[in-house]
Formats: structure tokens, sequence, C-alpha cells
């Protein structure tokens, strides 16, 4: 006798064409509030004097999304990391290996493509095509951990418009690498789910040369083999793809020891804008001790709210969602508080566990408040666009 049959919901196809109008009508908006700051708002750079401005000029409509980190970048992707002329006309004493800051991958991607387009059409054409593929991912982790069907489709769109809403999501398209590290990082949870456990160590491993972060995946990696099967031996041997996540980073450190004569040339610089590292109240206590303002480096009232939120939000993932997923939030919602809320709004961007319980939420229950959150993030995003394009302090 058959067992009875169980009718699962079907599992709903990505949208691409959904997703990618939603990224359009986003970025398109952020693109006009950030050419109207340009031409109407005084430059930030007349008050904020030192920061790095490498690249030449272009048109508007890409030169808005290049600014600050973005600097940093473009001057590896053509100068590489031995470029510490760049520095030598600026206020701001710089170390010669400052640019160690940032890690390889993403300019590595802009050299690659530059030829053809330039440095800053790169960087932005590079930031968007991850972000389309992002949304991808992004849907498909959310429609599964919904339960596929009908639901499924709509928490995976809610996710997708949860994070392109965020406040700080204009980074997603800029010339910063977060939308390869959230790329990189839905795609390991994603091989991770099909039990490709030394394709997802890979995909970690790029991540790790993306951001320092990165390696918080081996985290989810090291779970999903250990829980995912009862034979013993079997566990411990897929665990042991974990060990491939460090491997670029091992390398990066290792050229930077040879030719920087610091291996961690990358933290220091770092350590040197962010502090050194304590636990993770140590973000809040800087906080009140620097004096408390609306927004900016340390003492972003801001900042600390999204901080605030991104904890609170903890124990709902953990009781929601897959532990693979709450572990690693946990992780990356932490380690940036260990230091300072210096960025922690764009660091939250990544965590892309948070927009998957946001759209499980709204497919469960769409409330008014949800809504409004997402109107309120809408309205956000333009405010902060506008403030980076014109060189203001954003995140």
């Amino acid at each position: 006798m058959h067992p009875p049959r169980i009718d699962r919901p079907a599992r709903e196809p990505i949208p691409w064409s959904t997703l990618f109008l939603m990224l359009a009508v986003s970025r398109l908006a952020l693109a006009i509030v950030g050419m109207l700051s340009v031409q109407l708002l005084a430059s930030g750079l007349s008050v904020m004097k030192g920061n790095l401005v490498f690249h030449e000029p272009v048109a508007l409509p890409l030169e808005i999304w290049a600014r600050w980190d973005a600097e940093w970048y473009l001057l590896i992707a053509e100068k590489g990391y031995r470029s510490g002329e760049a520095f030598l006309h600026l206020p701001v004493g710089y170390e010669p290996e400052a640019a160690a800051g940032f890690l390889p991958l993403y300019p590595l991607l802009i050299r690659a493509l530059a030829p053809l387009t330039g440095g800053v059409a790169a960087g932005v054409l590079i930031s968007n095509l991850c972000l389309w593929a992002s949304l991808g991912l992004l849907f498909v982790l959310a429609r599964d951990a919904a339960g596929g069907g009908a639901a499924g489709r709509r928490a995976g769109l809610a996710a997708c418009g949860a994070l392109l809403a965020f406040p700080m999501s204009f980074f997603l398209s800029a010339v910063y690498a977060e939308s390869l590290f959230l790329l990189l990082s839905l795609g390991c949870f994603r091989l991770l789910h099909s039990e490709r456990i030394a394709a997802a160590s890979a995909c970690a491993a790029l991540a790790a040369v993306t951001r320092p972060a990165g390696l918080l995946l081996a985290l989810p990696i090291v779970w999903e083999c250990l829980a995912g099967s009862r034979d013993e031996p079997r566990r411990a041997a897929r665990a042991l793809w974990v060990l491939v996540v460090p491997a670029g980073l091992l390398g990066f450190m290792m050229w930077c020891a040879s030719a920087l004569g610091d291996p961690l040339a990358f933290f220091h610089r770092q350590e040197r804008w962010r502090g050194t590292m304590s636990g993770p109240w140590r973000a809040f206590t800087r906080w009140w001790e620097s004096g408390p303002a609306a927004h900016g480096a340390h003492n972003s009232t801001v900042e600390m709210a999204v901080a605030t939120v991104f904890v609170l939000m903890l124990p709902l993932l953990f009781a929601r969602l897959r532990t693979s997923y709450a572990l690693y939030a946990a992780a990356a919602v932490m380690l940036p508080l260990c230091s300072s809320l210096w960025s922690f709004s764009r660091f939250g961007l990544t965590v892309f566990p948070v927009y998957i319980l946001a759209g499980e939420a709204w497919a469960r229950r769409r409330s008014p408040v949800a809504a409004a959150c997402v109107v309120v993030g809408a309205i956000g995003s333009g405010f902060f666009m506008a403030l980076y394009a014109g060189w203001w302090w954003a995140g």
C-alpha cells in the first residue's frame, strides 16, 4: 500500500521582469533625487575637507554614484594598492598602505571592465547587475522560507521590496562592494540549501575577499554540515570544506605582508577609522560618550536606532527562520557593534535574513504598519541619497 500523497505548493519561478521593474523604478527615483541635490545643494566638500577625490568627473547620472568609499575602489582599480602618491595633497595624513582597508575582488572586477566603459560606469554596472541577481536569490530564499505557492511569491517579492526600500539601499547601486557581497552571501546560502557544500564554501571565500565579514559565512556552513546528516564521518568530512572560506583572505594577507610589510594592513586601516574592538556594547557606549547627534560617524542617533531594531529582531530570526540564517545574522549584526555605529545601516543592507523575515511577515499578514514602514523607508532613501550625492555624510 502506497503512503498518502502530500500535495506541496508549487514553487513559483523567479519573476525576473518584475524584479527588474522594481529595481529600475527605485533606482530611477534615487537618481533623480541625487541629480537634483547636486544642482540645488552646496557640496559637502566645501566643509568636509580632506576626503579622497580620485576619479575624473563623468556625466551627472553616473557621477552621483561615486562618492566617499567609491573613490578608494576606483583608486585601487586604476593604481593598485601601492598608490600613496594619491594622498600627498590631502590634509588628512593617510599612510601609504591605507588603500589596503578595501579588499580586492570588487576593484578587480572594475579594473577588468573599465577599459570598455570607464571606471565609474564599470562600478555602477557591476553593482546594479549584482543587485538584480541578488533580488532573484533573495526571492528564492524568502519564497522557500514561506513554504512556496502564492504565499511564497508574496513573501519573496515583499522581501525584495523591503531591501529596495531600506533607507541606505542606494549603496547597492553605488560604486561600493555591498551588492557584490550581498550576491555572494545569498549564493552561499542557496548552494547550502542544495547541499553543494564545496561550491558554497567557494562562494563564501569570494565574499571574504570582498569584505572581511565574509568569514562569518563559515558559521552557517558548519551548522548546515553538522545538522544535515546523521552519518557522523560524512558530517565531519563535509564540514572540512569550511577551511576553504578564509583561503582568499589569507592570500591577500600574504600579499600585504610581502608588498606592504603588514599582513593585517586591511584590519589596521579599518581600526583607524572605526576604533578598537571590544564587546558588542561598545558601539552604544561610544554613542553616549561622544554626545548623541542626529547623524554622524560614531554618535549617530539614526544609526543607533537602526542598530537597536536589528538587535531586537535577532530573537525573532531564531524563532521564525532556519538556525543557519539566525546564526549568520547575529554574527553580522554584532561584529560591527564591537567597535562603532559608523556605517551600521550600510552593513545592515547585507544582513539579508532580516528582509526574509520581513517578507514572511508581510505574506502572513499584510498590515498597514508594514506599508507605513515601506513609505518611511522610501522617504529615508531619498533623503540619504541627497546627502550622498552632495558629498555629505550618509553612512
